[in-house]
């Protein structure tokens, strides 16, 4: 990558460090193999690639100066002119210097035997109402080397398999129907013909599904659905970025009751979820970080520098989207905690709806607003899903929703997914049980 040994790139630190003023300096290498599958109907596109290069951080008069590329000599004088330039209020919090190498698994599996897999899947998609299938897989193996002037020396792989299934048929307007798995084990852990079998028989619901009536509901989350309540409303607005820049509707209210006792939502990287890994990019190993706790809000996500900058103890959640990236506050693998509820309970409703998976929507972390589209939907009577229904939005604020949650079951699922956040990308997975929440407004 650099082109240097893992001890010229230790000493270069050292030396970094101990030139001119310097409060602090990292560099992070990062080596990122790629495999991209995409089956469409009966196209077949296959990409291979690989990104690498080397990171420099250097913290001086409580200001960043970051560079990236290849020369990390050049990119060494570019960092620290940026560094200091305008006097900050930047400070890291001491932590123990970390020396680990951690190695991940790689399957055995070859291209044409998985592009052999994938085809195969892609015939379970047997609904006639089908027009196009649409079947990806994307692998990543990471090679990340962090060394810090405080004596950190972490080599770290990680690995991930991710397949997406989509089933796209027509009524009035093109509907799709999205399955998707994945797996920090190994694509062996994914099985792709029950995803496509999911997807095929998803979109014929979709199909002959109806619109539904708008008003105020008692209604019924699904896993998938709870655990995007629990990474959109609550997630992003619990990172330390947001809290500092006092664009969260959570800012200032730690140890405040915002949700129902029967509440509970952390954050935990150390799950072997899509969202998983050992240490951030800050060199601080993640931690699981109860965010609401029976109701009480507990804690936030958060960097070095934000945890100082709010007097809190730091939970390992920077993240960087590549060598070229700067670390920034990001969740990993969030979720609603499951409660004591039968799922008999959670749906004893006399009329609601009941809302399954995630078709898209938006969140505001300054007034806690939100907007959700269920992929698909359900009318309740008497404790029983029934008619089904189709575009279905429902509309709220975090605080309110969280407060109006009046069942929590034990059963538990997660959903992998793609975050951005300011330009970057970071595998997360989201989840939790079914839950039943009173007055949800559906547009």
């Amino acid at each position: 990558m650099s082109n240097l040994s893992n001890y010229d790139l230790n000493h270069r630190v050292i030396q970094i460090f101990e030139r001119s003023s310097n409060e602090y300096v990292d560099i992070r290498e990062v080596k990122e193999i790629s495999t991209s599958i995409k089956i469409k109907d009966d196209e077949i596109k296959l990409r291979n690639g690989e990104k690498e290069g080397v990171s420099i951080r250097i913290l001086k008069n409580g200001s960043w100066g970051f560079a990236s590329g290849r020369n990390l000599e050049e990119l060494a004088k570019k960092a620290e002119k940026l560094a200091g330039i305008v006097k900050g209020n930047t400070r890291l919090p001491e932590i123990k210097p970390i020396k680990e190498r951690i190695t991940a698994k790689k399957d055995d599996l070859s291209i044409e035997e998985k592009v052999k897999i994938l085809l195969d899947a892609k015939k379970e998609m047997t609904q006639k109402e089908i027009t196009n299938r649409i079947v990806g897989l994307t692998e990543k193996f990471i090679i990340k080397k962090f060394y810090s002037s405080e004596g950190s020396e972490i080599i770290q792989e990680q690995a991930y398999s991710y397949l997406s299934v989509q089933a796209i048929g027509k009524n009035e307007q093109v509907q799709i129907a999205h399955q998707r798995k994945s797996s920090v084990e190994g694509f062996d852990k994914i099985n792709p013909y029950k995803v496509a079998q999911d997807a095929s028989k998803k979109l014929k619901r979709i199909l002959n599904a109806s619109l539904p009536h708008k008003g105020k509901f008692t209604v019924v989350f699904d896993p998938e659905m709870t655990g995007v309540l629990s990474h959109e409303a609550v997630g992003h607005a619990c990172e330390g970025d947001s809290i500092v820049k006092g664009e969260s509707i959570l800012r200032g209210k730690v140890g405040e009751r915002i949700g129902n006792e029967i509440v509970t939502i952390a954050d935990d990287p150390t799950a072997k979820d899509f969202g998983f890994y050992f240490y951030d990019d800050d060199g601080v190993k993640g931690k699981r970080t109860t965010l609401i706790e029976e109701g009480i809000l507990k804690n936030y996500l958060l960097s070095r520098g934000t945890a100082q900058k709010l007097g809190m103890e730091v939970n390992g959640h920077a993240r960087a989207d590549g060598y070229d990236a700067f670390p920034i506050v990001r969740m990993s693998n969030t979720y609603f905690q499951p409660g004591k509820s039968s799922k008999e309970d959670v749906f004893d409703i006399k009329n609601g709806i009941y809302l399954v998976g995630m078709r898209g929507g938006s969140v505001d972390t300054v007034s806690g607003g939100f907007m959700f589209k269920a992929e698909e939907a359900f009318e309740i009577e008497n404790g029983e899903p029934g008619k089904a229904l189709r575009d279905v939005t429902i509309i709220g604020n975090v605080l309110e929703v969280m407060k109006n949650v009046e069942v929590v079951g034990k059963d538990f699922a997660t959903s992998p997914g793609i975050c951005g956040k300011n330009g970057q990308e970071a595998p997360v997975s989201d989840g939790g049980p079914h839950i039943q929440v009173k007055g949800v407004s559906i547009g």
